[in-house]
Parts: structure tokens; C-alpha cells; sequence
């Protein structure tokens, strides 16, 4: 435990002119702060590009999904290929979900939840050199069907309940190299069954109300495949 405060009565002399001294300390440290910070947010202002803050690399081999996801933000990829609907398929696309707590964020959605071929995809890990289309999907609309109750949790006396919800979402189809939209898709899921297993989120703050939407990873394929194969 540190006694600035002891060590600086002694010092200077007085009740008084200690207070005074201590004001005096912390203007200048206030305002040392309020410049760095200044200073670290001009900086971080200064690498934005785009939409989201990843400027894309100069060599398409160095392309990874955290790249790809800016377009769903309004950045286009110049070195990505030209996207031309005139010619054979497959045209590879990297699907991306909006982020449930960050609306600007746009998260990979992997090819074994996508049910997508492989084909149409990148396998995870490799380079996103040679994909044409990026799609992105959000949840624009949702509706409270069903309040599941009852559930117990394991050796407490609490009780968690789920909300179903079915849900709209659109899909934005974007060539990567120009940013271009080339299609807008809307799906409608629907929840009509309460899960027989849940995990909660028992941590400080939670509420023990697990929320379930209605997810259209069946509708992708059918979906984007004019896209790919044009």
C-alpha cells in the first residue's frame, strides 16, 4: 500500500497549501492524459480504411476472412478478382453474419454451417486470393412466438427460460473487387419447438433468459447459387 498523501503533508508544510498542491498535481495530470488521448485516437483515425478499419493487403495471396468481412462495411478489395457473371462457375463467396452485439461487425460464417459445397468455398485457414463474392447477412426483423420455462439448472434452485423468436433476415450479395451489389435476398425463419437442452450463461449480471432465433443456414445454397453459377 502506497501514503502519497502522508508523504506529501510532511513535505510541504500545511493542510492548506497540501490541497492546493494536490489540485495542482492532478490539472496536470488530467491535462497530460487528455492530450495522449488526443493523440492515440488521431492515430487510430489516421489507419482507418473503409469501413471497419483493416486496410486490405497489396498481394491477394495475403488475403484472410477478417479482410474479406470489411465489404459487408462498404470497403471494396482492389487486388481480389473481378467478379463476371458471363463466365463459368464456380465464382467462390465467403458469407459473413452480422455480429449480434456489434452491428458493424461481420463475423465468418464456416462452410459447415453454411452447408455450401466446397467447391464454392474456401477451406478454413487458407488465403481468400480467389474469392469473387462476399455475401452478408443480417437479422432485420424479429418476433417473440414462444417463452419456454422450466428449466432447472444443475445443482442450483434457479430457473432459466427461453424466448423463441422467428426472424427476417436479408442477404446482400457484393462483388469483393468493386463493391458493386449485385443482389439483395430476404429470409423469413420461423421457431415453432422449445429445446429439450439449454446452456445458460450463469455469470455476474445475467438474467437467465436465453434467446433463440430462427436461422436460415438451410436457404443459403438455394440462395447464392445463381451467384456462383451463374
Amino acid at each position: 500500500m502506497f501514503a502519497f498523501g502522508n508523504a506529501t503533508d510532511l513535505w510541504c508544510g500545511g493542510l492548506r497549501f497540501c490541497s492546493y498542491l494536490r489540485r495542482q498535481i492532478l490539472k496536470k495530470s488530467l491535462f497530460v492524459l487528455f492530450f495522449l488521448l488526443v493523440g492515440l485516437g488521431t492515430a487510430a483515425c489516421d489507419s482507418d480504411s473503409g469501413g471497419g478499419g483493416i486496410a486490405p493487403p497489396s498481394d491477394p495471396a495475403e488475403l484472410k476472412s477478417f479482410h474479406l468481412a470489411e465489404v459487408c462495411t462498404g470497403t471494396v478489395i482492389d487486388v481480389s478478382p473481378e467478379y463476371d457473371a458471363s463466365s463459368s462457375g464456380p465464382h467462390l463467396i465467403a458469407l459473413y453474419s452480422q455480429n449480434s452485439f456489434d452491428g458493424d461487425v461481420y463475423d465468418l460464417m464456416f462452410p459447415s454451417s453454411t452447408e455450401l459445397p466446397e467447391a464454392w468455398t474456401v477451406p478454413v485457414g487458407e488465403a481468400f486470393t480467389d474469392v469473387e463474392l462476399v455475401g452478408c447477412l443480417a437479422r432485420t426483423q424479429e418476433t417473440l412466438v414462444e417463452t419456454c420455462e422450466g428449466y432447472e439448472l444443475d445443482e442450483t434452485d434457479e430457473m432459466g427460460t427461453v424466448e423463441l423468436y422467428d426472424a427476417v433476415y436479408e442477404l446482400t450479395i457484393y462483388s469483393a473487387k468493386s463493391g458493386e451489389v449485385l443482389g439483395t435476398e430476404t429470409i423469413e425463419t420461423f421457431m415453432d419447438e422449445c429445446p429439450s437442452f439449454v446452456m445458460f450463461s450463469t455469470g455476474s449480471g445475467e438474467d437467465l433468459v436465453e434467446e433463440r432465433f430462427g436461422q436460415p443456414n438451410d436457404q443459403l445454397v438455394n440462395l447464392v447459387e445463381s451467384y456462383v453459377n451463374p
